[in-house]
């Protein structure tokens, strides 16, 4: 990663300290992720006393909110950024009753095992951190040792970006006379295809899943039509956000996909 990117998300921790905007201005967005993996948890029936790690934790919102909702498991969240690492600092003790479960330091996912160690963790999450690095060569090694940091059967959550919806979302924009969303400057986006050739390497099965195509069909298409038309500028707090978190899973409209990776026990 570079210093540039670094720099980018220090300055982004600095101007949104408290505020949900941290990691994106999306707030809703960040609330459908949390219910999503909260969901996808549960259902992996977890060994008390597990040990969770977000690499790439940002602001810590997402290992705050799933410490409240697991208060048997344990986690850990290592950032890059300092910026962001003071700021999950700062919103630990201010959750308070965590009883020392949650740890945030300052890390490189470039190097998750000098950060959580071999053969640690029940569970691996990343969160819009992988499309941070800036090549294929550099997000799949990445990827290698992440898969080092899990126990045998360990599981990893990755919830990161793939063009094929963000085409297919440009796609219905364009249907309704928009312009296309571009891709940031910082973000190197994956290819599913690669994506399942690449982890499939070091996981015994790799499952990808949509969980907001329909949030972003709504707010990215149709909302964004109805502000163009209407001569007004998106407004990510608008009841529109509010409703579509709520929609159930499908189309293919996302960018954003959660792939569940295990390895093999």
């Amino acid at each position: 990663m570079s210093e540039r990117i670094r720099d980018y998300w220090n300055q982004r921790a600095g101007e949104n300290s408290g505020s949900l905007t941290a990691t994106t201005q999306d707030i809703w967005l960040r609330r459908l992720e949390v219910a999503s993996l909260i969901g996808v948890i549960e259902k992996l029936h977890l060994p008390p006393d597990a040990h969770i790690a977000d690499m790439g934790c940002g602001d810590g919102h997402t290992i705050l909110q799933l410490a409240r909702q697991f208060p048997e498991f344990h986690f850990l969240g290592f950032d890059y950024a300092p910026q962001m690492i003071e700021t999950a600092q700062v919103e630990l003790t201010r959750a308070g009753g965590l009883n020392g479960r949650v740890r945030f330091i300052t890390g490189d996912l470039n190097d998750p095992v000098a950060s959580t160690g071999t053969g640690t963790l029940d569970l691996a999450m990343t969160g819009r951190s992988l499309i941070n690095l800036e090549t294929d060569g550099a997000q799949y090694a990445a990827i290698s040792r992440i898969a080092l940091c899990l126990k045998l059967g360990g599981v990893y959550l990755a919830i990161e970006n793939f063009h094929e919806g963000q085409d297919a979302m440009n796609t219905a924009r364009a249907a309704m006379g928009l312009l296309e969303i571009p891709i940031r400057w910082h973000n190197h986006f994956f290819r599913e295809a690669e994506f399942r050739k690449q982890t499939a390497a070091h996981f015994s099965s790799v499952e990808v899943q949509e969980f907001s195509s329909a949030y972003y069909y709504a707010t990215r298409v149709i909302y964004s039509a109805m502000c163009h038309m209407q001569g007004v500028e998106p407004d990510y707090d608008h009841d529109i956000h509010r409703l579509a978190v709520h929609l159930p899973p499908m189309g293919n409209f996302s960018p954003i996909r959660l792939a569940l990776c295990r390895k093999a026990g």
